[in-house]
């Protein structure tokens, strides 16, 4: 393997993210003001636009938006807020081990909001005096019950047996994007599979957490699963960043991809769908906060490169940039450089490759004109959904 690794496009169409920045300033505004139910319904706009006429009341007071597979409800009173979101039903079978299970997650990693007990349902619940609403609390307290259901609901029905108290709102892939979502999957980790016999076979088996890091962060790029496959991928990729020693978390990556690559289509085509959801997945990230986050990297690849050290200065930047979409969504704009970076150093020898991309993310960080604009060759599955 001397060259570095290919780049396939996503089959998503734009990354760019639906909020409203405009209303982010008017929920700020209101607030300092008093206007503290404006607030929230400014809270609620910046999220959507349409999310008030579609999910709320006449009266602004009452909503029931729709996240996965639970309903965020958010009531106003003239004196508070409430928020309630049913999430599972739990039965008799684990019943105590699944409570304990709640106990830890109600210290950590919930912050804000709790899981409260009502009968046999387990309901996320938040209460606060309005004159209380900053608006940085009030999202990261919806923030915190979306994406926690997100990632706990699959491990407890399948270890506990609890049932869900809402089916989610999905759209499955069609057949035709189904079949390139799994020749994607299936491409990249055969790829990674060759990378990791090539660093291993040539002794230098610590560039294998990078090609783990990027394989990982490539298929949710370019398929964007859902479900169990998201939840255990977001899994793994937290593992690689934890306190173990470095061949241990390798090692653990290693078998996950292994496990991945003897996964039946049937069991694939489960977590491929499109999910309404209320509170973004990602974080929005503007121009400059992408450019900090690059710098560290740059630094890096720079040294690097400075020093003939080609290989490892490549996976440092592609780690980046996958970082880039794996933790954000991007203007299109932005997304358009990045991707025109990729594409110009795919399969490149490891040198002309960590060239490429170290003058592509040069021309980020600095705001350069690059090229040519890319287009993409797929037509967006979501544009075909919701046109």
């Amino acid at each position: 393997m001397k060259h570095a690794p290919s780049f396939e496009e996503t089959l998503m169409g734009s990354l760019r993210s639906r909020i409203s920045i405009e209303k982010w300033n008017d929920a700020k505004e209101a607030y300092e003001e008093n206007y503290y139910k404006d607030t929230i319904l400014s809270i609620i706009d910046y999220v959507g636009r349409d999310l008030r006429k579609k999910y709320g009341n006449d009266t602004n007071s009452y909503f029931k938006i729709p996240h996965g597979s639970i309903v965020v409800e958010i009531e106003i009173t003239d004196t508070e807020l409430h928020i309630e979101a049913p999430f599972l039903e739990i039965g008799e079978k684990h019943r105590i081990p699944l409570l304990r299970k709640i106990a830890e997650v109600n210290f950590y990693p919930l912050n804000l909001s709790q899981i409260k007990l009502k009968g046999n349902r387990l309901n996320f619940h938040y209460s606060t005096p309005l004159h209380l609403c900053e608006p940085y609390k009030i999202y990261y307290v919806l923030e915190e019950i979306c994406h926690n259901a997100d990632n706990l609901d699959d491990e407890l029905i399948s270890l506990f047996g609890a049932k869900p108290l809402h089916g989610p709102r999905i759209t499955f892939y069609d057949k035709e994007l189904m079949d390139k979502a799994w020749q994607k999957f299936t491409s990249l980790l055969s790829e990674a599979e060759a990378f990791i016999h090539y660093f291993d076979e040539k002794r230098i088996e610590y560039f294998n957490w990078d090609v783990i890091n990027i394989t990982l962060k490539r298929i949710e790029y370019c398929i964007a699963p859902n479900g169990k496959l998201r939840s255990d991928i977001k899994h793994q990729v937290n593992c690689l960043y934890n306190k173990e020693d470095m061949k241990s978390r390798i090692q653990r990556g290693k078998k996950f991809l292994e496990t991945l690559r003897s996964m039946p289509k049937e069991d694939f085509v489960v977590d491929m769908y499109v999910s309404e959801t209320f509170i973004p997945k990602k974080s929005r990230s503007e121009i400059e906060s992408i450019k900090r986050s690059l710098e560290k990297p740059f630094e890096s690849a720079g040294k690097e490169i400075r020093n003939k050290q080609y290989t490892a200065a490549t996976l440092t930047l592609l780690v980046a940039f996958y970082d880039l979409f794996y933790y954000n969504t991007i203007e299109d704009a932005i997304h358009n450089k990045v991707v025109r970076t990729l594409r110009n150093a795919d399969k490149k020898a490891w040198e002309e490759s960590a060239n490429l991309l170290y003058e592509g993310m040069e021309n980020i960080i600095k705001n350069k004109t690059m090229a040519q604009n890319i287009t993409s060759t797929t037509k967006s599955f979501l544009s075909r959904l919701f046109k």
